[in-house]
């Protein structure tokens, strides 16, 4: 109810109701003139203004004539005598409450305001919003009641829409699987739970930064901040690029950003979504190293059968020269010396026919326990006595689908790998053991084995791999041992790992040594 709060305006109401008219209309006797323009101003008002008693049925001495579209009755039915008290028209469930707001402020010597439900002459309910005051005598005693009283159910339903859509809005933001952020001032002005997971720390954490570079790589921060600049300024509306971030836990991550220019709070603001993108780069890797795998496979196949036809026409000769000039010792030294290179060459040639047309798994299932036994003495002999050699295999072990010429394979190449990555000798860990996830580290979800894993591990106390040369150490034919190497060892341990499912992991920093990790599914059904 909104309320006149002087005595003029009380005056002035006395007035207009003595001027009101007998008991048909209220109104039919013509006021005086300036009587009439306040009644003409009171019609136009969106609501009913009133004087009333101060007692619990409200009894009207004066209603504005806005009371008939308020609640379907005359202002002749409200006033005293009428046909209805305005009291009775509040809500049950609401009379007590506007009555204690009332009599506080009539205490207080204060207006009061009040919202409460109002039942019209139909029956139908209504919200309207008062507000009013006491009106004094000469000696403070408190005469009557003065207010307004306006109709507010359709903002109060517009309000509870708006409210229902705010907390859809926010639930949907609150439970996004990307990130959302508000950027103004150069500070983030709002992240939803997302974000912050990404980046590993706490939502307040992240509002209490002073600046965004902060969670952005050293290397990418003067993009990041050029790029929101330009949006800043106007130059841009929006913009779509990836960064690498600089997460709360140092690791390496990539993420996808996209935002857009806003005004907040009448300065220009970039509201958007983050994607970690970290693991679908590791995918994209992946394919394109499997592409590139498949390609030279072919070639290599091409490669090895005309090798192999060489290589057979050279030991041929070179053993039928054997055949008839044995008793030349010279000769025949250096016939055996081309039939050994021949042999190595015959050896390669077989490298490359099963890196470029691997045979299928035979399908048996193998103990890696077993098989861990039985090399653990051909890897000691072969690593050399400036190697240290030491070995774990979890007990009871569930088989892996692999047959056991590939398994060795693994073991074998890996070993291979860190004895060369140890010049001046060092230490070799080979250990073996069960995977507790379900899910092998890197794949989809969708697509991993649901069984348990084994996780093969070859650690050394190496060079170590610098970065820029670990993106390339399963392509094959890459070598950084010269013409001591042939490329071929690690692009076939991730041949054979990935055709069984598996995934093969690798931590290295130049200085620190190497890890190299296998994770193969178990077989069916163990």
């Amino acid at each position: 109810m909104a309320s006149s709060s002087s005595d003029d305006w009380a005056q002035q109401t006395d007035r207009a109701a003595e001027t009101a008219g007998d008991a048909q209309s209220g109104f039919e006797k013509r006021p005086p003139q300036s009587d009439e323009f306040l009644l003409r101003l009171l019609r136009n008002l969106p609501g009913m203004a009133y004087r009333c008693r101060n007692d619990a049925d409200w009894t009207m001495e004066f209603v504005s004539d806005g009371c008939r579209t308020l609640t379907g009755f005359t202002p002749q039915d409200l006033m005293a005598g009428g046909v209805v008290s305005f009291g009775s028209l509040i809500h049950p469930d609401d009379r007590e409450r506007v009555w204690n707001c009332v009599q506080d402020a009539v205490l207080q010597g204060t207006s009061f305001k009040t919202t409460y439900r109002l039942r019209r002459v139909d029956g139908s309910e209504r919200t309207v919003w008062e507000q009013g005051c006491a009106v004094h005598d000469a000696i403070g005693k408190v005469t009557a009641l003065e207010g307004f009283i306006t109709d507010i159910t359709d903002l109060t339903e517009l309000t509870e829409r708006v409210r229902e859509h705010e907390h859809q809005f926010r639930a949907l933001v609150e439970q996004a699987l990307t990130g959302v952020y508000i950027i103004g001032d150069g500070r983030f002005r709002y992240v939803n739970p997302r974000f912050a997971e990404i980046f590993g720390y706490s939502i307040e954490e992240i509002l209490a930064l002073k600046s965004v570079a902060e969670l952005v790589h050293p290397e990418d921060r003067d993009l990041v901040l050029d790029n929101l600049q330009r949006r800043f300024d106007g130059e841009l509306e929006e913009l779509h690029y990836d960064f690498r971030a600089n997460p709360k836990d140092g690791g390496d991550r990539v993420v996808e950003v996209h935002g857009r220019r806003i005004e907040l709070e009448d300065s220009p603001a970039v509201i958007g979504t983050l994607l970690d993108v970290t693991e679908r780069r590791r995918a994209a890797r992946r394919y394109h190293t499997a592409q590139k795998l498949e390609a030279l496979g072919r070639l290599a196949t091409g490669v090895a059968h005309d090798l192999n036809n060489f290589l057979s026409t050279i030991k041929s000769t070179a053993e039928l020269l054997m055949a008839e000039r044995g008793s030349d010792a010279s000769l025949l030294a250096d016939l055996e010396g081309v039939v050994a290179a021949v042999d190595r060459g015959t050896a390669l040639s077989r490298q490359l026919t099963e890196f470029g047309n691997p045979r299928p798994s035979s399908g048996g299932d193998v103990s890696i326990e077993e098989l861990i036994r039985g090399i653990t003495p051909i890897l000691r002999r072969m690593l050399g006595d400036g190697v240290a050699l030491s070995v774990h295999v979890d007990p009871d072990l569930p088989p892996v689908a692999l047959d056991r010429t590939h398994a060795e394979e693994i073991v074998v190449n890996l070993a291979v790998n860190a004895r060369d990555a140890m010049p001046e000798g060092g230490a070799l860990g080979l250990s073996v053991r069960r995977a507790a996830a379900s899910v092998l580290p890197g794949r989809d979800s969708t697509t991993a084995s649901s069984q348990a894993s084994v996780v093969i591990e070859v650690a050394d106390t190496g060079l170590g791999i610098e970065s820029h040369i670990r993106e390339r150490i399963f392509e094959p034919y890459f070598t950084t041992k010269g013409d001591l190497g042939t490329g071929l060892g690690l692009a076939n341990v991730w041949r054979i790992v990935s055709g069984a499912g598996g995934v093969v992991e690798v931590e290295s920093e130049p200085g620190e040594g190497s890890t190299f990790r296998v994770m193969l599914p178990a077989a069916r059904g163990a």
